[in-house]
C-alpha cells in the first residue's frame, strides 16, 4: 500500500512538472482580493479555485464555467456566503463563486479569447472593476463560457493566497498579440450606471482591431 502511494504521488509530481514545462509562456494574469473570516466567502474561493486550477482550454472549443466548476463541487464542500440574487442581497450556497469566474473573465480577456457566454450582476460588486464581472448560478442558468480561437492549448492557473486570488493563463506558444482594456467612467441613467468595456488588440505595437466587449448597466445602490 506504501509503495502504491509512493508511485501515485511520483506520477502527480512529474505530471506536474511535464505541464509547467510544457505551459511555459503567460498570457494574461489578474489578481482580485476578499476580505477573510467573515462568512465561509473565502472557503468557497479557495475549493473553486482548486477544481479551475489546470483546466485546459483546448484549440477552438467552448469552456463552461458551470460545466467544469459549479456543477462538479459536490454541494456539502460549499458553505453559506453572501450571493446576489436578483437585485437582493442574501446568504446562499457558493458565494464567492462569481469572484472565482469574474477574476477568471477579466484574465480571458486579456488573454485575447472569445466570450460566448457572460452577464453582469445586477449591482456593483467591490471585488472587481464594473464592466469585469461576470455572474454564474445553476439555479439562473447563468454561465460564463469562454472560447479559445488559437491554434495552441491554454491552461488555467488559480492560486489563492492569503486574501488575493489570482488567475492566470499559460499558453504552449508564446501570445504573439498585446491586449488593452479599456472601462469607461460609469454614467448614470435613471436608475442604473452605464459601462462600456472596449478590447483593442496590438501586434508589434501596431493597433490591429479594436472592439466593445460588453455595453453593462448597473443598479445605483440606494
Amino acid at each position: 500500500m506504501k509503495t502504491a502511494r509512493v508511485i501515485i504521488f511520483l506520477l502527480i509530481f512529474l505530471n506536474i512538472i511535464c505541464l509547467a514545462d510544457q505551459f511555459r509562456y503567460q498570457w494574461s494574469s489578474y489578481t482580485t482580493y476578499f476580505k477573510q473570516n467573515i462568512d465561509e466567502r473565502d472557503t468557497n474561493i479557495e475549493i473553486a479555485a482548486r477544481y479551475l486550477d489546470g483546466k485546459i482550454l483546448l484549440p477552438k472549443v467552448i469552456f463552461s464555467f458551470n460545466e467544469e466548476i459549479t456543477e462538479k463541487i459536490p454541494e456539502d464542500q460549499l458553505g453559506t456566503a453572501s450571493i446576489l440574487v436578483g437585485e437582493k442581497k442574501v446568504l446562499g450556497f457558493g458565494g464567492g463563486l462569481c469572484q472565482v469566474s469574474s477574476t477568471l473573465y477579466a484574465a480571458a480577456l486579456y488573454a485575447g479569447l472569445s466570450i460566448f457566454e457572460r452577464k453582469p450582476h445586477s449591482k456593483l460588486v467591490l471585488y472587481i472593476p464594473p464592466g469585469l464581472d461576470a455572474t454564474v448560478s445553476l439555479s439562473e442558468g447563468t454561465d460564463l463560457k469562454l472560447y479559445n480561437p488559437y491554434s495552441c492549448q491554454l491552461i488555467i492557473r488559480a492560486k489563492v493566497d492569503g486574501n488575493s486570488l489570482n488567475i492566470s493563463i499559460y499558453g504552449t506558444k508564446q501570445k504573439t498579440r498585446s491586449v488593452k482594456i479599456s472601462v469607461s467612467k460609469p454614467e448614470k441613467n435613471g436608475q442604473f450606471l452605464l459601462v462600456t468595456t472596449t478590447r483593442t488588440v496590438f501586434s508589434s505595437d501596431k493597433e490591429l482591431f479594436s472592439e466593445i466587449v460588453s455595453m453593462d448597466r448597473y443598479l445605483i445602490p440606494e
